[in-house]
């Protein structure tokens, strides 16, 4: 039984005082109506109008009902207003996920400029290595490089990036700069252990027309992209640093792009919204802001 329909069309019955002419409010057929009347009597147990061949008139436990539903349903189309203009409105918060690196380099930056533009709304952003849960987590928009575990998520592909085979100058000085990919078995090595995967990122190169993968011996192993960079900045050796990670390193002279024909596979940056219907309007800003920046920033 749909109690919340019953209950309107009670409450037109009751302003209206004829069942013909709340039908024809409701569009439906006064036989339709007084049906429904009785089903609402029959299920509270008691009569709610008086009933002649002009009108119907409400009885003391109809009126006592009247007013209490009235109330009730003025409480329930307020909400429905306000979730309307909250729906509608650039206000309230927003929890944004992104991994460490693409949090702290390429998004925090975004975040910082968004909340200028649009300072009634509240960002709070949560970096961590592992594909979140979206739903017991309260997310709203998230930042992800690489696949996508769960199909359901509504994503746009805003760029790609890569990784440069990159030492501090310091390190070169000291134990000189390989000439090739197989010199790399005799220098200081640190590899990367993907986060969510395991697996250590493998070290490949481009050789005329093929690719070849060299294993070097690893002194120190991490699963964190920040720290792999900061080792390498302190001269602990050779590593694969993510392109937006190094380029500015590399321009202020910290870090040497080494090359040797280092070919990293390229990964996807995807923004991404837990569903497409109903977004609030400020979840909508945000993801597209995040969308466009990221874009500009990976081309």
């Amino acid at each position: 039984m749909d109690r919340l329909r019953l209950i309107s069309t009670f409450l037109v019955v009751a302003q209206a005082e004829n069942f013909s002419r709340a039908a024809l409010q409701l569009e439906v057929s006064p036989q339709a109506v007084s049906a429904q009347m009785a089903q609402l009597e029959a299920w509270l147990g008691v009569r709610l109008f008086q009933r002649t061949t002009r009108r119907v008139a409400l009885t003391d436990e109809g009126r006592l009902y009247f007013e209490r539903c009235q109330g009730g349903l003025q409480l329930i189309e307020q909400g429905e207003l306000e979730l309307r203009e909250r729906r509608d409105e650039a206000q309230g918060g927003v929890r944004v996920v992104a991994s460490p690196s693409l949090g702290q380099v390429l998004v925090a930056p975004l975040v910082a400029k968004f909340n200028v533009h649009h300072p009634g709304i509240r960002v709070e952003l949560v970096t961590q290595h592992q594909f979140p849960d979206v739903v017991d987590q309260g997310l709203d928009v998230g930042v992800i490089g690489g696949h996508l575990p769960v199909s359901t998520l509504v994503a746009r592909r805003a760029g790609r990036f890569t990784h440069l085979l990159c030492a501090s100058p310091d390190y070169l000085n000291q134990h000189g700069t390989p000439a090739t990919p197989n010199d790399l078995r005799l220098h200081r090595c640190i590899g990367l252990r993907h986060p969510r995967t395991g697996r250590i990122w493998p070290w490949t190169f481009q050789q005329g027309s093929r690719l070849v993968t060299v294993e070097p011996a690893l002194v120190t192993v991490t699963q964190d992209p920040a720290v792999q960079r900061q080792l390498a900045l302190n001269g602990a050796g050779m590593a694969q640093v993510a392109d937006y990670f190094a380029r500015p390193h590399i321009a202020r002279g910290e870090l040497v792009n080494v090359g040797l024909g280092y070919s990293g596979q390229r990964i996807d940056v995807h923004v991404f919204v837990p569903r497409r219907e109903h977004l609030p309007k400020r979840v909508r800003l945000v993801s597209d802001w995040l969308f466009e920046g990221l874009r500009d920033s990976l081309r």
